[in-house]
């Protein structure tokens, strides 16, 4: 049904448009354009549109009057005239032409007006030199040759003064088709209009003087009948009320055009004063004051532009300095700011010191409350610190979204620096309250000072302020940080390591190793877990408690994980094939929360197995309990997905982290690791044995699978057999070990589980080793065979 108003809407305009053509076509062609049907079809056809625009599109009555009134003018005045119009224009025509010019001025005025806003004094001079210029160029070619010709002044100035009302119709014109409206029909048409009316007042002027020589009857009615029936399509149009509702930013042209629209009526006014010589004292007067008058709006112009390009400048640099939200100086000002106090403060007992605050978690705010509500937040925390700042003397500056930075020239020690970073914290973390809930709010606070008898820049110091900062985020957030040099290392280690793992996998440089896990009870390998190393190309290998946070903090990790789980199911398929470990030998891969989170880590996964061709049941993706905390939802979708392919999902370090039971109720796992923490006191600490006998109840009692990590000694894995855990894995097992030695590790884990190992015991002693044959190139350098291999992948 709407559309179907819509469409009926469309078409009115179109038809009131073919109407006025199909009569206008029949006159011209009977020869006889000014006819009674003719005069009674226009009129009617004005009075419909006026009264359809008004109460079917909504748009200002204006519109419809103007118009109504151009077409009585035009039935009433031009239908009167003689077939030729080179007889002198009557007061009647002259006066109605120029009302009806007038009224069309103060429309389209009235619709940019709307468009734009209030016209600023900049337009309105621009208005005044078109009109001007178009002016002097009426003078020329029609006042003063109708004043040659012994026309009265009056009638010549009435009739001449019709041009420039003219001209302004097709400039508001021109400005309303560049402020978006490009693309409209209404205006289009308008457009198409302004043009036909303009060329048909110009050329019927000029007939009066000779200049041009026009049949009479085209004048008066062809051409101001078209101009007329267009304009009246566009009112009627549906999209004629968008140029006054819709307020679409202009293009980046306007102001070019508009200048354009100048440099015309200027050049063209210059240039017909130039060639054509003056007549007479009234002609230089009349040239000179109407020149001398442009050339002062121009120059006005001028000044506006300059005043208003200051204006813009001085806003560019109050942006720049000063923060909108809070007010504060901006990072660029803070900068300068710091430069001043390093400068005056040079050789002085002072120690100037950068205080960096970064508030903690304020994502969840700004996602809890809004912008507007984290913009009151942030306005309230830059009041107070400016407020705690002021007690010593500081200058505060918002250097980031909610960052803020103090520069203290008061201090004389790192005592000084701590007491007065401790004041600002104490200062955010009192409770703010937004709306009617009041929110507690913490900041991670980083200290850097200007070291003793050495010159430092701005620049250095905020960076170092900035590293003091990451340092007390990174120790727990909500504490205060004192730059020192070691940072500075650590920054340049983690730089290094961020650089070189730009490419290490195309290099080949990452390497995985197996530990097996054994079933308890039978001592046979039921499966792997895959560990990452990492050989740089200068041979050494770095552990993955080093490389794997810098991976997660620039997302690298994605692309480490998505190969450590191919090339893990590769070498699986490839034992299996090979006959090395029995066809159900499962796979174990450590997953981040930066996978989980990635949408296509589910495609990743059906991929890896697709091209494998790995049964989905033989792959176990391992995950912390922090990452189903930190984005529950996300992790629970797509873990859900991904167990919907038939792949294992297990539960690591369990017991380490926040062990709540509702992630083993809302999340799909099939496993749960014991923690090596609690396995290394199980046979010695009544309190570890206790823990662990509650987590294997509870797995058991849920129907999940258990494996024990960190198994390292025989009475571990007595223990561990006792409390009816199933699997283990450690070193008392095997050693992480690479691929191509997994032959013979399991060999060896054959011989052990037929020499009874899982059934081993030695009285009087804590610890029992047993000798395990590590394969060549199975032990890590550096690493001690009782000590800890690394961490897992991820």
């Amino acid at each position: 049904m709407a559309d179907s108003v819509s469409r009926w809407r469309t078409i009115v305009p179109w038809m009131a448009l073919v109407v006025i053509a199909l009569v206008l076509t029949a006159s011209l062609i009977t020869g006889q354009v000014i006819t009674p049907f003719w005069n009674v079809t226009m009129v009617l056809v004005a009075v419909g549109v006026a009264v359809y625009s008004r109460a079917v599109n909504g748009i200002h009555a204006i519109y419809g009057v103007v118009m109504t009134v151009a077409v009585l003018h035009l039935v009433l005045s031009d239908a009167q005239r003689d077939i030729a119009v080179d007889r002198p224009l009557t007061w009647p025509e002259m006066l109605g032409d120029l009302a009806v010019a007038i009224g069309v001025v103060a429309a389209l005025g009235f619709s940019t007006a709307r468009r734009l806003g209030a016209p600023a004094g900049r337009y309105l001079v621009e208005v005044a030199v078109v009109f001007i210029g178009s002016s002097i160029a009426t003078w020329v070619l029609l006042t003063q040759p109708l004043l040659d010709q012994g026309e009265s002044a009056s009638r010549a100035f009435v009739s001449s003064l019709f041009l420039p009302v003219t001209v302004l119709v097709a400039a508001f014109v021109v400005d309303l088709w560049n402020h978006g409206l490009r693309r409209n029909r209404a205006m289009q048409l308008c457009a198409l209009s302004a043009i036909v009316f303009a060329a048909g007042s110009f050329a019927e002027r000029l007939q009066l003087v000779g200049t041009v020589d026009v049949e009479g009857s085209l004048m008066g009615a062809t051409v101001y009948s078209l101009a007329a029936a267009l304009v009246l399509a566009a009112i009627a149009h549906p999209s004629f009320r968008y140029h006054l509702d819709d307020r679409t930013p202009a293009p980046t042209d306007v102001g070019r055009a508009r200048l354009l629209i100048m440099g015309v009526s200027v050049l063209g006014a210059v240039t017909l004063t130039a060639v054509r010589p003056p007549d007479g004292p009234l002609d230089i007067a009349v040239r000179v004051g109407a020149t001398v008058l442009l050339i002062v709006l121009v120059v006005v112009r001028l000044a506006i532009a300059l005043h208003e390009h200051e204006v813009a400048r001085r806003s560019l640099h109050e942006r720049v300095h000063s923060d909108e939200l809070t007010g504060l100086p901006t990072r660029t000002r803070f900068v300068e700011v710091v430069g001043d106090v390093l400068e005056s403060n040079w050789r002085s007992e002072h120690q100037p010191t950068v205080i960096h605050l970064n508030l903690d978690r304020f994502k969840n705010i700004n996602d809890t409350f809004g912008h507007h509500g984290a913009n009151e937040v942030l306005s309230e925390v830059a009041r107070r610190v400016a407020e705690a700042a002021s007690s010593f003397g500081a200058t505060v500056a918002r250097i980031g979204g909610d960052e803020f930075a103090v520069i203290d020239a008061s201090t004389t020690s790192v005592d000084d620096a701590v007491i007065h970073a401790e004041v600002l914290r104490a200062a955010v973390s009192r409770p703010i309250a937004v709306g009617e809930a009041p929110i507690f709010i913490t900041t991670s606070v980083g200290v850097a000072m200007v070291p003793a008898k050495r010159s430092i820049t701005a620049e250095e110091l905020l960076r170092r302020a900035d590293i003091a900062n990451h340092r007390a985020k990174s120790d727990g957030a909500n504490r205060v940080a004192v730059f020192d040099e070691s940072m500075q290392d650590n920054v340049a280690k983690r730089m290094d390591i961020e650089h070189a793992l730009h490419g290490a996998i195309g290099r080949q440089e990452m390497r995985l190793y197996h530990q097996p896990i054994v079933d308890i009870s039978t001592g046979r390998v039921t499966g792997f877990e895959a560990l990452i190393r990492w050989q740089r190309s200068d041979g050494t290998i770095m552990s993955p408690a080093t490389f794997i946070p810098v991976a997660e903090d620039t997302g690298m990790i994605c692309e480490i994980g998505a190969w450590a789980l191919r090339d893990a199911l590769s070498e699986l398929r490839g034992w299996i094939d090979d006959g090395v470990v029995p066809p159900s030998t499962t796979m174990s891969v450590n997953v981040s929360p930066r996978q989980i989170a990635d949408p296509n880590f589910a495609s990743i996964v059906r991929h890896a197995l697709s091209v494998t061709a790995v049964p989905a049941h033989l792959l176990w993706l391992e995950m912390t309990e922090s990452m189903m905390l930190d984005e529950p939802e996300l992790a629970e979708n797509t873990l859900r997905e991904i167990r919907a392919m038939g792949v294992q999902l297990a539960l690591d370090d369990f017991g380490t982290g926040f062990s709540s039971l509702s992630l083993l109720q809302n999340f799909p796992i099939q496993r749960i690791k014991i923690d090596r923490a609690f396995v290394q006191g199980i046979a010695e600490n009544t309190n570890d044995r206790s823990l662990v006998r509650t987590i294997i109840a509870l797995g058991q009692s849920m129907g999940l699978d258990l494996v024990a990590e960190g198994v390292e000694t025989v009475h571990q894995l007595q223990s561990l057999r006792d409390l009816g855990c199933n699997k283990a894995q450690g070193f008392l097992i095997s050693h992480p070990v690479p691929a191509p030695a997994m032959g013979s590790t399991m060999t060896a884990l054959a011989e052990l589980s037929e020499l009874s190992l899982f059934r081993a015991t030695t009285a009087g002693t804590d610890r029992v080793d047993i000798p395990v044959p590590v394969p060549a190139g199975a032990g890590m350098v550096g690493m001690s065979p009782r000590g800890p291999i690394g961490q897992p992948v991820i």
